[in-house]
């Protein structure tokens, strides 16, 4: 099977950590591997980096799109109504609030926003808010970069299964889901409610009542909290986690609508790793969340300074205009300053002026970025002609039922192609008879897999046009 799309999931679950790979490319997402390391902690760090590396190279996994979940414990999240006048500064407002909830000034939140869509008729916007702690999250990321790692995403894991379960499910609409993450001692529930997440929290089970009396009540009070009347309906509660098939044999006699998600599981799952579904839904959402161009729930609790975000041309109207004023400067010191302070205020009024239109520059900014995000779509939907689209075509037609690609990438005509195959010799002249390819040249060393018998190649090839 071609993929051309692999996301990893890593969710931090008490001492163990998880690891998912969830593959896809124009059809259904599929849950492909799964590694647990049970009492992570207790590893030296040479012992766990070399296991997960096996994870990732026996797999032929990338590493450019990892998601990272946070435990919910771990994790804030808050919803807040603020009035509509706040929309335009909504990232200010935001901040303040984050502020209010920090703990010290020493030990702040990296935090992420997302606003809600508003019910017809409700004049106040909501925003739903997850905070980590600094402190927290640099622990974690210092020790996954000691682990070769570097997240693109960290969020909560119930984000992760909202996205999963949403992306499912084609008529969302208006309609509210209960989603239950059972684990060893706890239940995380999530309400979704028009293709949103509108309600999260986690409680803890103890001997006094069992999984069904902590679901109902957990309910109960996700509904009071979204003011669900009488007439409201919970259109399905989905169980899983690890705990979920015992919580479900409590609690499926008081609950007509309850189902485990196993049983509905969002991706394609091979027979192997059907046995891990229960336990690993959050960490496949996370790597679903991963290579999910548009997800449902979009928070990022990666530190800013690590976020891909750079005002291009924000920087470059700020570099022109230091410019302006150091060659202003630079004229200023050959002129004695007693007899120049006329000057002197004309270079001042001249900055001021020049305020003005900096701002507008980087008001435009984000426009700019979004016209050119548009433009580029545009080009690519109205293309006379889609090689990617052929050459794949030709590559799953050709090749052998042993040979598959692990990546794809086309860079201005230049091909790059990796994958694993019993028969790689014969890959090149297969591959030079192509009506799409030519000057097709391995690259590095071929290694052979000792499990699956499988070599592991990297062809380049130029598209022929």
């Amino acid at each position: 099977m071609i993929y051309l799309k692999t996301g990893v999931g890593i969710e931090l679950r008490g001492d163990d950590i998880l690891f998912a790979a969830v593959q896809g490319n124009f059809s259904k997402a599929a849950f492909t591997r799964f590694l647990r390391i049970a009492d992570y902690q207790h590893f030296s760090r040479s012992d766990l980096r070399g296991a997960i590396d096996r994870f990732f190279r026996d797999n032929s996994l990338g590493r450019e799109s990892v998601a990272l979940g946070v435990p919910r414990k771990d994790c804030v999240i808050r919803y807040i109504d603020l009035p509509p006048e706040v929309k335009d500064n909504l990232e200010e407002v935001v901040r303040y609030q984050v502020q209010a909830f920090e703990p010290t000034e020493e030990d702040g939140f990296y935090y992420d926003y997302s606003p809600l869509e508003s019910a017809p008729g409700q004049k106040r916007m909501t925003i739903m808010l997850a905070m980590v702690r600094k402190s927290f999250l640099d622990k974690q990321l210092a020790m996954l970069r000691e682990l070769g790692i570097k997240p693109l995403i960290v969020t909560c894991g119930s984000a992760g299964l909202a996205n999963m379960y949403l992306a499912s499910r084609k008529d969302a609409g208006d309609k509210t889901f209960v989603i239950a993450d059972a684990g060893k001692t706890e239940m995380e529930l999530c309400a979704l409610r028009n293709g949103q997440l509108v309600y999260s929290r986690e409680a803890t089970k103890n001997d006094s009542r069992g999984w069904d009396e902590l679901l109902l009540g957990e309910i109960n009070e996700a509904a009071a909290r979204l003011r669900l009347g009488p007439d409201s309906v919970i259109e399905k509660i989905v169980l899983t986690g690890e705990s979920s098939r015992e919580a479900y044999e409590e609690t499926r006699e008081r609950i007509s609508d309850c189902d485990l998600m196993e049983r509905m599981f969002p991706l394609t799952v091979s027979e192997i790793n059907r046995q891990f579904t229960a336990e690993a839904a959050a960490v496949c959402g996370l790597a679903f969340t991963a290579i999910e161009q548009r997800p449902a729930v979009r928070l990022n609790l990666l530190p800013p300074d690590l976020k891909r975000r750079r005002g291009r041309m924000g920087i470059a109207v700020a570099a022109a205009l230091g410019a302006i004023i150091i060659l202003m400067l630079t004229g200023l010191g050959f002129i004695d300053p007693v007899r120049d302070k006329r000057r002197l205020a004309l270079l001042e009024e001249a900055t001021r002026n020049l305020e003005s239109p900096a701002r507008m520059v980087r008001g435009l900014e984000s426009q700019g970025e979004k016209l050119a995000e548009q433009r580029k779509q545009m080009m690519e939907l109205f293309s006379d002609r889609d090689y990617n689209l052929e050459i794949l075509k030709y590559l799953t037609e050709s090749f052998s039922d042993d040979s598959f690609l692990t990546t794809y990438q086309n860079n201005n005509g230049t091909i790059a192609l990796s994958g694993q195959s019993s028969s790689y010799t014969e890959l090149i002249p297969q591959l030079e008879k192509s009506p799409l390819l030519r000057d097709v040249k391995p690259r590095g060393q071929v290694n052979r897999n000792a499990a699956t018998g499988r070599e592991t190649f990297t062809l380049d090839a130029k598209v022929r046009q």
